[in-house]
């Protein structure tokens, strides 16, 4: 079905690693018979959260934990919504071998840094029904020298929202490339002053990178050159992030975009006040909802545009949930993650949340089928799947990024010369 083929085409195109992690301490705490015990998830506030009437999946997850544990309680420890600053509290407890909490939720580009660290329990004996439910490639995302580092719930891909009731009314096609982009927004907002031409995430955060690394592509720039030495200084580079630059410089994009983060972006979109947001496809299955969204019916989702010498690009992301390999409660753990890894949490994601998750099968369920609807609108955009800059020091690369491209943006430093520090900064990871 189109559905289940839309998934194979995320998860082959996202970049996954193979590889495995230092084996875990043996001693079980263990759940005895009956003793109870509480179990304690790492990840953000979204994890409570619904985009349909669906329960959320915290909701979902504690609900199959009783039933087949009822001596397990399932606690959430929220962490911050910002991608840094959720891999900083993880660090933290993984740097000292703290149990705080027992899974957490691991994102794609940390799995090289996190497996040859020792920070998350291989699965591979604890949880062998993996192999057999899950999609393959999706399991690979997750895994470091061969073994099988987490249960993934989620998959995301970026690329362009638009207001189409705008863009026909004033006569214009959805933008093929970024120099489109900013001439629709300077015509349409000279009649409507009043709407912004282009919102996303400027903040010092993960989000600019992979906002960055669509617009960085699309120039035709390439991460490394044959030598493997950073290259994005070269020229594409520079006029990649000069383009940044110029909607902020212009007022097409608000000078508080260096603040935003995604969900300010989204925020100004969904209220009507955007014509164009750079953004997760996540938002296509609820932008129509009257209760969430003042653009019902007015809006439609592209993959980014490109110039003619790029390509055109969607970061990819995800995120699976990993055990800590110090927790004091082994045993429950593997319990707890097992339940998560059935087709009933999975299934609660994909009617929460929507797509993409990698359950075997899981798109072929009418129920799954309708709670996502204009799913079709991403199948094209799954063809533009790209990767951020792989690395084994991967935070620490987008560290740098982060710093060095919020600089210019924010005037601290002229684009050359950010781009040029990056690259010996980069460089010298190695």
């Amino acid at each position: 079905m189109r559905s289940l083929r839309i998934v194979w085409l995320l998860v082959l195109l996202l970049v996954g690693t193979s590889c495995g992690a230092t084996p875990a301490d043996e001693s079980d705490a263990g759940t005895g018979d009956d003793a109870p015990v509480t179990i304690t998830l790492a990840y953000n506030r979204f994890l409570e959260t619904s985009f349909s009437d669906y329960p959320p999946p915290l909701e979902v997850i504690r609900t199959e934990v009783a039933d087949r544990y009822p001596n397990i309680n399932v606690e959430l420890n929220i962490v911050p919504d910002d991608i840094g600053a959720h891999r900083d509290a993880l660090t933290v407890w993984m740097t000292s071998q703290d149990a705080t909490v027992d899974i957490y939720g691991m994102d794609t580009p940390w799995v090289p840094e996190f497996g040859a660290a020792g920070w998350a329990e291989p699965l591979n004996d604890r949880l062998p029904d993996l192999e057999e439910n899950f999609i393959t490639a999706g399991l690979d995302i997750f895994s470091y020298e061969g073994q099988r580092l987490g249960v993934p719930f989620w998959g995301s891909i970026g690329g362009m929202f638009y207001r189409s009731d705008l863009l026909e009314e004033y006569g214009f096609a959805p933008p093929e490339t970024y120099d489109d982009l900013l001439e629709i927004s300077r015509a349409i907002t000279a009649e409507q002053p009043e709407l912004t031409g282009f919102v996303w995430p400027g903040a010092r955060a993960e989000a600019l990178v992979q906002t960055w690394a669509e617009i960085f592509l699309g120039f035709g720039g390439q991460y490394f050159d044959e030598a493997g030495n950073c290259a994005i200084n070269a020229p594409a580079g520079v006029e990649a992030v000069e383009f940044m630059r110029t909607p902020l410089d212009e007022g097409i994009s608000p000078a508080a975009t260096v603040t935003w983060n995604a969900e300010e972006a989204r925020t100004r979109f969904v209220a009507g006040e955007a014509l164009f947001l750079r953004h997760n496809h996540d938002i296509v299955t609820w932008l129509d909802d009257p209760e969430q969204s003042q653009i019902v019916g007015q809006w439609g989702f592209m993959s980014n545009p490109a110039q003619p010498e790029g390509e055109r690009s969607g970061a990819t992301g995800g995120f699976a949930f990993a055990i800590n390999p110090f927790t004091d409660n082994m045993e429950a753990s593997v319990q707890v993650l097992d339940v998560i890894a059935s087709e009933a949490v999975q299934r609660g994601f994909a009617l929460a949340w929507g797509p993409v998750q990698y359950y075997a099968g899981l798109y072929e369920d009418p129920e799954v089928q309708a709670a996502n609807p204009n799913i079709e609108l991403i199948t094209d955009v799954f063809d533009s799947a790209a990767a951020r800059p792989p690395s084994t020091n991967y935070a620490q690369l987008s560290d740098i990024l982060q710093e060095e491209l919020h600089a210019t943006l924010t005037d601290s430093k002229p684009v050359a010369a950010a781009l040029d520090d990056a690259c010996s900064r980069i460089d010298a990871l190695r």
